[in-house]
Order: C-alpha cells, then structure tokens, then sequence
C-alpha cells in the first residue's frame, strides 16, 4: 500500500500548496550604493537581512527610466520590444513606430498574466506606469495604487491620488488622518497576503511596486530629523565612507579609488542651477544655509528609504507568522539609478512653501510635508550612485546599475558577498517561470508573444559563470549602452558636437573613468556594430521602423519654432487649423509653471493661460467648418479668442510674468502642460499657419 500511494505521488502533478509564493518589490529612483548591504549609511536592516540569507547580486541593469524598467520588468522583454522604449505615451510623439507606442503591445504578455494562466492569484500595490490597459486588463486581479496610470510622481499624503480596484471594489483600509502612502502601501500588502490565504492551496503572486524614493520627496517630519545630522556631513565625506564600506564588502576592488564628483547634465542654466556640463561642486564650496537645505532633502529622501525597509520588515514577519517564508521568492530591486533632477540644488515645484531651491528659517520644518514637491539633486544623486559614473535617464552605470536581492530559503543557500554575473531586469521573468514551473506563453488574445529574451538567474546562484556571456544593450531617449564580459560601450547624452563613443573595461573601471575608445578602436567598432545590430532588431532609435501609413516630416516641419519674448507682454496669436472634430494642442509655450496654450476639447477651440501655476480658460464654441481661423489675444485686463470671426472674451489674470522655461510647439504640448490638460495632448488636424506677436515691451 505505501509503495502504491508512493508511486501515485510521483505520477501527480507538484500540488500549488508546493509551489513557491512570488513577492517582486520595485523600489523607485533608488541609487546602486543607497542600502547599507550595498554600503550605504541609510539603515536597511530588513533589507540586509534578505541578503545575508539570500543572494546579492553586483552587475544587475534596468533600462534607465521608470517605464521601460516596468515595461521590461513584467514582460522579459526588452522595453522597445514592449512598446516603451522611451516614455508611457503621454509623452510619446506620432511617428516612431510601435517600439515607443508609449504603451504596453497586445504582442507582450505580463508576468501576472503567465502566472494567472496558470493557478496563481494576482496581488499588486503601488505604481503601474505602463499606462492604458491598466493592471486589472494585464492579469493583477486586484490593485491599489495609483488613481493615473500615467502617473509617475504624486503627493504621498494625499489620499485622493490613490484608487482600489477593480472597479466597485470597496476600499479594505479607509483613509487614516495620517495617510502616508509608502506605509499604506505595505498596509495594502498585508491586507492582499490575508486575502490571498483564503484562497486555500493557491499560490500568490504579489507585485509591490513602491513610488518612494522618487519625487516628490516626502516622509513623516519625525523620520526626516532622524537623519538630519548625518546628511549634515555632505555627500563629499559620505561618498568617501560609502566607498570604505563597499570595499570591505568585496563591492569593489581594495585597490581602487573613488572617481571625482560626476558631471552636472547638459541642460539649460536654471534646470543645472547654473552648473550645466561642470562638476558637482564640492560640499565645503557651498554657504551654511544652501548646506542646510540639501541636509533636509537628504534626510527626507533616506526617510523614505527607511520606511520602506520598515514595510518590508512587516511584510517579512507576517510571511514568517504563516509559515510561508521559506517557500517564497522574494526579489528585491530599483528602477534605475538616482535621479539627479536638476542640478545639484534639485528642484521645487508649485507648492505652500514657494518655488524657491532654498529653504531657510521656519520653512526648514515644512520640508517634505503634505502639498510640497521637491527633488534632491545631483550632488546626493552622485552619493547614491557611489562609485559609479552619472546618474538615471543615462545609460552609464550610474544610470542603469541596481541592487538585486533574491531570497528563497527554500532553494537558495546564503551567499556570502556579490555574484556579478552581468544580469538585466528582463531576466526576472524566466527566473520566477522556471521557479514556479509556469510556462512562457506563445499566444495571447489572438497575437504571436514576443519570445522572451532574458534569462533564468537561478543558475547562476550555484556557479556565477552558469550563464554564457552574451550581450546586453540600452537606448533611452539619446543614451546607449552596450556590455559584453568586462567592456563597456556607452554614448552619453552630451551636446550633439561632444557626443561620442565611449569605451571602459569594467573589470577594471567600474567607475568609468578611463575612455579606452581611441586605444582600442577595433574593440569600440566591433562593439558599435553590435549595438547597431541590437537597435535594427528590437527598432531602437536610430533604426526604429514607422508605423504603417505614418508619413515623415519634412525637415522644416521637424524644426523647433522659435519662442517669443513674452513675459510681462501683452500679446496676440493667429492661427489658421482644419480638420474635423478637433482636438489637442494647437500651439503651446510654457508650461507647469507660466505659460499658453491655444487647443481644441471636443470640437470647442480654447485659450488657456497659466500664470504662478494657475490656469485660466477661455473657451468658444464648438465649430463644424472643417476650417478654423483662429485670433486670440493677452492683455493685462482681458483674454480674447475670435473663431472664424466670432469673439468671446473674459477678464485676464494678468500678464505671464517671466518668460516660460518650456519652449513653443506645434501640433502637441511638449514638455510640462502649459494648460488644464494633459501634455502632450496631440493636435488631430493640420496647421496651415501660425503667428505670435507680442504688442508692447
């Protein structure tokens, strides 16, 4: 009987109640060397818990930005593959073909939707980014999270920005006085595990996706002064520590040394504060009270850090309270490296405390509190990428290195110091597939899947060198990178006369200090047409293929229009537009900030005007000539817009009063939105002329 019932146990299927449970928590922005396992000085205890007794990993890559991670991240895939090779389509230009759709392609199957398909319930919670279909069309059966799945960056204390779905779902946790949604996020965790358990031997799989460390930065005031003495010291004296750690943590070599302070990007002068293509400056260079105000943006951005080592300790302790520790696969990762947005001051947006980068006195204490928006910088960007070289949005290392931590008891033996087998964000699908036995599928809703193209990790827990080397390669929005074994191919995002190939031995330059392109220019070739072939295969940029019927631009059309002086000037617009039910931008100059817009909703032609923040519309009727002469005009007293020779007109709310940082466009909005709509609000119509005269001085 007992070798029957023996034999009847091999031949059945490996029951749910044995397949590990999947845990993937995103962090977002977070910087290589930020977690104190990978040497930081923000305490993550839960964090280098899940390390010491689980597997770090030292040459793991994102692709660079928040939404080709995500879009690579769910689908194996690369992000142009996916339909995302630059940014979710909010900000995605007509023309570029399907690989920057902005949006995930019916061609790509979700890591929820394999794991679905085959007996797992599907949890997430936080940030989707991947906009339309949301989470719920791509195989999560339940959400919470963000209300916008364009979204990239909300008020954490604001509860109105975050929904439960599916739709008609009642909320489980009502909103608190206290909302703070890092910590409601992992409220939200617990409640989905609970939830998840009742559905008894099935197997979960939860997505948290945290939108902390990103900006906004924003913590609890008491968890902000916690740190404030630390970050006192300046990123000068940290990176240094930081680097002390890292090599006593085997991270990097004991014989090497910490590079310079890495570049301010090249951008406009207010956007680098002043610092465009130089240096960070040194700590010591600055004044008390400029130190005083990146002290506190430091401390809130570890404040962040921390609570969410916090939820993850309560996420670990009610895993270890059911028993399911040690049967679940948990990874740990960022989306890119640290944002260096903009400039070494970092920037604040519209918000109770003003627009200024430096904050004194009394509105110290209101730092990262509840209708704030602020960023940290460069220069601490530069701390959390220690030691490596710039910072997200740029193919370097500083861009697209991450922590990676898998822990599965279960199956993975602690592994004492780093396993740097070059890995990508891609290759966290094929690994939770072969953990879980779920197939890779071909079809889905009618469409061939893309095959995957990364890789199971798993072997390479036991023997680093289990994967053969291959290629791995970037584009972001100008960027490229390529590595194969030790060397390194990038183009940095320079002015176009600076932009170059670069070339770094990483085994020996992780830093990428030392260009080694014109020393080895058959390497640098060979990898370039390497690059060349990856971009012609996955339709990156340069070689990306249009969509079918899309007709390129003539080169006059492609040309940016040159933006009028127009602070503190009244001034007239003439338009003439057609097409049938318009909608969109027409023109727009400004944006988050000052600026105007002159666009269609639903066949009604409007004139926006945004000053200090706020947006005033002046809206006409709708028309039905599929050709619309369009006269508006701006003066200190009224708003008027004549359409086809019928005006309205209204009280104005002033002149703009400095000139707007967002320069016109044509036919879409695109940078921030200079009106009350969404940029970049593409015009359906043709523009058969414009015209802007400012009328005073």
């Amino acid at each position: 009987m007992k070798l029957l019932l023996l034999l009847l146990a091999l031949l059945v299927p490996i029951s749910a109640a044995r397949r590990p449970n999947v845990l993937l928590i995103l962090a977002d922005d977070l910087g290589f060397s930020d977690l104190s396992c990978y040497g930081g000085e923000i305490p993550t205890p839960n964090l280098d818990r899940l390390a010491a007794n689980g597997a770090r990993f030292s040459s793991f890559y994102t692709s660079a930005r928040c939404c080709p991670s995500r879009a690579s991240l769910m689908t194996g895939l690369h992000p142009h593959q996916a339909g995302i090779g630059s940014f979710t389509h909010a900000s995605q230009p007509p023309g570029r073909g399907l690989a920057y759709k902005g949006a995930l392609l019916p061609s790509c199957a979700t890591l929820a939707e394999m794991l679905q398909n085959d007996g797992y319930s599907t949890w997430m919670v936080g940030k989707w980014h991947l906009a339309q279909p949301g989470p719920i069309a791509r195989g999560f059966q339940n959400y919470y999270g963000y209300r916008d799945f364009l979204a990239h960056s909300e008020d954490q204390w604001e509860p109105s920005n975050y929904v439960r779905l599916p739709e008609g779902t009642k909320a489980e946790l009502p909103a608190q006085a206290n909302f703070y949604v890092t910590d409601v996020f992992t409220d939200y965790s617990l409640e989905f595990l609970k939830q998840a358990r009742s559905q008894k031997d099935q197997p979960w799989f939860l997505y948290l996706a945290h939108s902390s460390p990103h900006f906004p930065i924003q913590a609890p005031r008491e968890s902000i002064d916690r740190h404030l003495e630390t970050y006192r010291q300046g990123w000068d004296v940290l990176r240094q520590k930081r680097f002390e750690r890292q090599k006593k943590l085997g991270l990097v070599h004991p014989d090497a040394t910490l590079p310079p302070l890495s570049e301010v990007p090249v951008d406009r002068s207010d956007i680098a504060n002043g610092f465009s293509g130089q240096p960070n400056p040194r700590w010591a260079d600055l004044p008390p009270d400029r130190r005083e105000d990146l002290a506190r943006r430091m401390a809130t951005f570890a404040a962040m850090v921390e609570h969410i080592d916090r939820g993850i300790g309560r996420v670990i302790a009610d895993l270890e309270k059911n028993g399911e520790l040690d049967n679940t696969l948990i990874a740990f990762l960022s989306d890119n490296g640290a944002c260096y947005e903009w400039g070494p001051f970092g920037f604040d947006g519209p918000s109770r405390l003003g627009k200024t980068t430096l904050h004194t006195g009394d509105e110290l204490a209101g730092m990262g509190q509840a209708e704030t928006h602020s960023s940290y910088g460069s220069g601490w960007a530069n701390l959390g990428n220690t030691p490596l070289n710039m910072y997200k949005h740029f193919c370097h290392e500083g861009g697209i290195a991450s922590p990676l931590i898998l822990h599965w008891p279960k199956k993975i033996a602690p592994k004492p110091g780093f396993i740097d087998t070059p890995s990508h964000l891609m290759d966290l699908v094929p690994t939770v597939l072969e953990a879980t036995g779920a197939p890779y599928p071909v079809e889905r809703d009618g469409h061939a899947v893309t095959p995957v193209e990364g890789t199971s990790l798993l072997p390479a827990l036991s023997d680093p060198e289990a994967i053969p080397e291959r290629v791995l390669a970037f584009e972001h929005q100008g960027a490229r990178g390529l590595r194969k074994g030790d060397w390194k191919l990038v183009w940095g995002k320079r002015q176009p006369d600076e932009v170059a190939w670069e070339l770094y031995n990483l085994a020996r330059d992780r830093s990428e200090q030392v260009n080694l392109a014109g020393e080895r220019p058959e390497l640098r070739d060979q990898l370039i047409d390497e690059w060349n072939a990856w971009a012609r295969r996955v339709h990156a940029e340069p070689f990306l293929l249009p969509e079918p019927g899309y007709q390129p631009q003539k080169k006059e059309e492609r040309e940016a229009p040159e933006s009028p002086r127009i602070a503190k000037r009244a001034f007239t617009i003439r338009a003439i537009v057609e097409g049938t039910s318009l909608q969109g931008v027409v023109l727009a100059h400004g944006g988050k900030e000052q600026g105007y817009a002159l666009h269609f909703v639903k066949g009604a032609p409007a004139l926006d005007l945004r000053v200090d923040g706020k947006v005033t519309r002046l809206s006409a009727p709708a028309v039905a000539s599929d050709k619309v002469r369009l006269e508006a005009a701006i003066t200190p007293e009224r708003m008027t817009l004549s359409v086809n020779g019928t005006t309205v007109t209204q009280a104005s709310p002033g002149l703009i009063p400095v000139q707007p940082k967002d320069p016109l466009s044509l036919g879409q909005d695109v940078l921030t939105a200079a009106g009350d709509y969404q940029s970049p609000n593409l015009f359906n119509g043709k523009i058969l002329s414009h015209e802007i005269t400012p009328t005073n001085r």
